[in-house]
Order: structure tokens, then C-alpha cells, then sequence
């Protein structure tokens, strides 16, 4: 059953794969039939938040938003496809060789690096039918006027645009039977929910398009690296440190550890090049390879080494070359590959609003 992309409410009550009831359910004659020890006096999966109007507000601010990526959507194509459908399947992501971590940080959603992918737990409280129809409604501006004017403080409502997204997100992520399965293993979802009714369930989500969620989810997944460099060019307000989006490891002994190569590396390569231009400047240069060798053969020893030095240096230096100019050559790739989608995006937008 599809539902408009308008309804109050984006699934069928029938469809909700939680049913607890939050409001008086009405039956046929008008009378209300919930008694009050059948309504949940607290937000769905969440006992210690109020149903209060503000409280819930506060509450699905810190589970959903992330103003962090919000502050950086307008500088996010440099480093990232936009397209809120650029998102693997958990199955595609265990091929891929990426581990599923789980995390309650609402900006690391989606969000990947290596060899794992955090991804957000789905909150109790977005498959419930009343908390849709009561916290997360369509805007009315006419009530919303009158309910400001009449009172001297206005309740924070919150972007229902976020919590759509989000559920989107999750229709890509989980799109096969083996991808239910393995949400449930990485207690993404909960317990309860079987693949028959999940499937019901999201079906709606994943035929939305962009313009239908929060500006976010305009983006799929997103390479930690790369955010950390939007972090350090940029320096966004809602940023915990100027470095780094997420900071990557918690001891000094990583960082050493991580620091050390490198410079094992660089330490090794200067050497054998200063052994090499030593060795080099030591053989004669007068007769190298002009004059006939002598029958004791230190001139083909003399010629062999020099030839080899001289090997080791152009080597060194091509190593170099490669280890400078790839990074430089694929970040030139990356601004030059935003900067075409962005003007392809661009025209695509004039095109449509002639």
C-alpha cells in the first residue's frame, strides 16, 4: 500500500512494527476504549524520556541530528558523492571486508574507514504509528502561529525531514534477507521484527527521493579520511577538535606506533641513497668504461659498483616521485571529479526550473 509522500504519517498504522499505544485509540461510536494503563507514558524503547513535547524534541535531536554535517553539506562535494542512494547494502558491505560497529553517535552514521562502518541502532520510537502522527507531523503553520501567539514560549518541534532520512537510509542498508540477518546480529534492529513485516515496513522509505529528506541524507556513506581533511581546511564550529571529524585513536602509544614507520622509512631511504652517492663519488671516474680493464678485474668490480649506486639512486628517487605524486595526482583526481559534479548537478537544476 503506498502511502503519499504528504501523509502525516509515512506507513500504514497496520504496517508499525511497534504498536504500543501513546494516545486514546476511538472506536466506532467516537468513545475512547484505551484506558490509561494502556497508553506508554514514555517515548517508545526509551523509558526515562516523557512523552512532554519538548522533552521528545530534545530527545530525537540527540539521537538524529548532526549539525556537524550539516555545516559542512555545502563543501561535502568536494570529498563525496552526493546522492542519498550511494549506500552499500550490509551484505555488500561484509564483502567489501568492513566490519558493522554499531554507534549511538548520530554523525557517524554511515560514516566508514578501512576495514568497519558505524552505523546507528534504529530507534524504538520511529517504527511506532502514534509517535509519527503526535511528534513528527507534517508542519502547520496556521496551528503553529496560534499556538506561539497564545503562549509566551514556543515548543521546539523537530525536522521530521531528519528522521525520514534516516529510515531511508536504513532501506538501503537492509534490502535483502541476508542483510535482515545480519542487522539483527549486529543489533541494529530489534528482536521482535521479522522480514516479512520489515519489508512492508520500508518499502515506502526506499521509493522517496532526495528532495524528501534532510539535507544529510542528500549523501550516502561517507570516508572518515576524507571528512577529516574537510575538518582541517575548513574548521567547522560544531567540530570537538580542529584535526579530525572523529578522533581516531584514543592512546599516544597508536599514534606513535602509527608515526613510526614512516619515519623508519624516510630514516632507511636517506641512507642507502647518502651509501649510494659515497660509494659512487668513489669510484674513479677517468677510464670507467673507455679503458681496458686490467687482468686483475677491479675495474669490472669498480664499473659494477658504480653502475649499481647509481641503480639505488634513481630508484630512491623514483620511489619518492610515486610516494609524493599519487596523493597529489588523486587529490587533484578528487577536487577536479567534485568540481564536474557539481556543474552536472548545477546545469541539471537550471535545466529543470526553465
Amino acid at each position: 500500500m503506498p502511502i503519499p509522500v504528504g501523509s502525516q504519517v509515512p506507513f500504514p498504522e497496520s504496517f508499525a512494527l511497534n504498536t504500543e499505544r501513546l494516545v486514546p485509540r476511538p472506536d466506532s461510536s467516537g468513545q475512547n476504549f484505551s484506558s490509561p494503563t494502556e497508553l506508554t507514558p514514555h517515548v517508545p524503547g526509551d523509558p526515562i524520556v516523557s512523552l512532554d513535547p519538548a522533552d521528545v524534541s530534545a530527545h530525537l535531536s540527540a539521537q538524529l541530528e548532526t549539525r556537524l554535517l550539516d555545516e559542512l553539506y555545502d563543501r561535502l562535494w568536494l570529498v563525496a558523492r552526493k546522492s542519498g542512494h550511494s549506500i552499500d547494502a550490509l551484505h555488500v558491505q561484509r564483502i567489501k571486508g568492513r566490519n558493522i560497529v554499531p554507534s549511538e553517535d548520530p554523525r557517524l552514521h554511515l560514516v566508514w574507514q578501512h576495514d568497519k562502518i558505524y552505523i546507528k541502532p534504529l530507534p524504538v520510537s520511529l517504527l511506532n504509528y502514534d509517535f509519527w502522527a503526535t511528534y513528527l507531523r507534517l508542519p502547520e503553520k496556521k496551528k503553529a502561529d496560534a499556538t506561539s501567539s497564545s503562549s509566551g514560549s514556543v515548543i521546539p518541534n523537530f525536522d521530521r525531514s531528519v528522521a525520514v532520512g534516516f529510515l531511508r537510509s536504513y532501506a538501503f542498508l537492509i534490502n535483502h534477507q541476508l542483510d535482515f540477518i545480519l542487522a539483527k546480529d549486529s543489533r541494529l534492529i530489534p528482536e521482535d521484527v521479522d522480514w516479512v513485516k520489515w519489508s512492508k515496513f520500508i518499502n515506502n522509505f526506499r521509493k522517496l527521493e532526495d528532495n524528501h529528506v534532510a539535507k544529510r541524507y542528500h549523501y550516502g556513506q561517507l570516508r572518515l579520511s576524507r571528512l577529516n581533511w574537510v575538518v582541517r581546511l575548513f574548521r567547522p564550529q560544531h567540530a570537538s577538535t580542529g584535526w579530525f571529524y572523529e578522533i581516531p585513536h584514543w592512546s599516544i602509544t597508536e599514534y606513535v606506533t602509527w608515526a613510526t614507520l614512516p619515519f623508519l622509512f624516510m630514516f632507511a631511504s636517506i641512507s642507502l641513497a647518502l651509501s649510494s652517492m659515497q660509494v659512487a663519488l668513489s669510484v674513479p671516474a677517468d677510464g670507467l668504461w673507455f679503458q681496458r680493464p686490467d687482468g686483475s678485474g677491479l675495474r669490472y668490480m669498480s664499473r659494477a659498483f658504480w653502475v649499481f649506486s647509481i641503480g639505488v639512486l634513481l630508484l630512491s628517487g623514483v620511489i619518492w616521485m610515486l610516494l609524493l605524486g599519487i596523493p597529489l595526482l588523486v587529490l587533484v583526481w578528487q577536487i577536479s571529479w567534485g568540481f564536474q559534479k557539481r556543474e552536472k548537478e548545477t546545469r541539471a537544476t537550471g535545466n529543470s526550473n526553465v
